[in-house]
């Protein structure tokens, strides 16, 4: 349960992600969808209950410490830095990037090879440029100069920098365009589809529906329904009677 003084925000909530799924929150403005994230990435403390990771609890732990266990959000709004360029964006989010070792297989026989921080935040910048192509051709250009599209490219992006297990997407379509929502859908799907987990939080139910695995329709702070997003995708009452018309 999480409450702000007198308001519980989202109470009596029991769901899962499933690795290497999306998994979609849904609702209404003031359904509690966004505090509900918060919680994840310790952002904000909750007063009962448990997050587990592994499961490992890891509710009410410092942001930085959820982010080392490589719980990674891209919040709502963005939170850029503007005066940066998209390089040095991403590179911030790669702060909890560390050495390590990794087994490979050279002739057949296996050998543990160690990776340096350097190395692997290489690595991860070729990933989030393979998806966001955008990113590396304007790779020096001030964030302030992207369109409202890439600057949400770019926050996707500096949440994979830190090479994220669960990727928490806290309105990633909010005030885009529709083709720009496509695209940005299309890619978030594909990370899935390269062995990441996601949870959502979306008000545009239809297109996230499109992509998601699960879904969970949030109202005042409690799941109203649950199911598989293909289920709720073609319940007509449930998207017209909760999440708005199907664009």
């Amino acid at each position: 349960m999480v409450d702000y003084g007198i308001v519980k925000a989202i109470k009596k909530i029991n769901m899962e992600v499933k690795k290497g799924s999306i998994v979609a929150i849904l609702g209404a403005n003031g359904a509690g969808k966004t505090t509900l994230i918060k919680s994840i990435s310790g952002a904000v403390k909750v007063q009962s209950g448990q997050i587990l990771l592994n499961g490992e609890a890891i509710q009410n732990k410092d942001p930085y410490k959820i982010a080392q266990k490589q719980v990674l959000q891209s919040p709502e709004g963005r939170m850029i830095l503007r005066g940066l360029t998209v390089e040095d964006n991403l590179l911030v989010g790669a702060y909890s990037i560390k050495s390590t070792k990794k087994e490979v297989e050279v002739d057949g026989v296996k050998t543990t090879i160690k990776l340096s921080k350097k190395k692997r935040v290489a690595q991860l910048l070729d990933v989030v440029y393979g998806y966001f192509p955008v990113l590396k051709e304007r790779k020096k250009q001030q964030a302030s100069t992207l369109s409202g599209g890439e600057q949400q490219m770019l926050a996707i992006g500096r949440a994979l920098m830190g090479d994220p297990e669960l990727l928490l997407l806290d309105e990633p379509s909010l005030g885009l365009a529709p083709l720009i929502v496509r695209d940005i859908f299309n890619i978030i799907s594909k990370i899935r589809d390269e062995g990441k987990s996601i949870l959502i939080v979306e008000q545009n139910a239809y297109q996230t529906l499109k992509i998601a695995d699960y879904a969970y329709v949030l109202e005042l702070g409690k799941i109203k329904m649950e199911g598989k997003a293909l289920t709720l995708l073609n319940n007509d009452e449930l998207i017209n009677a909760y999440l708005g018309e199907k664009k």
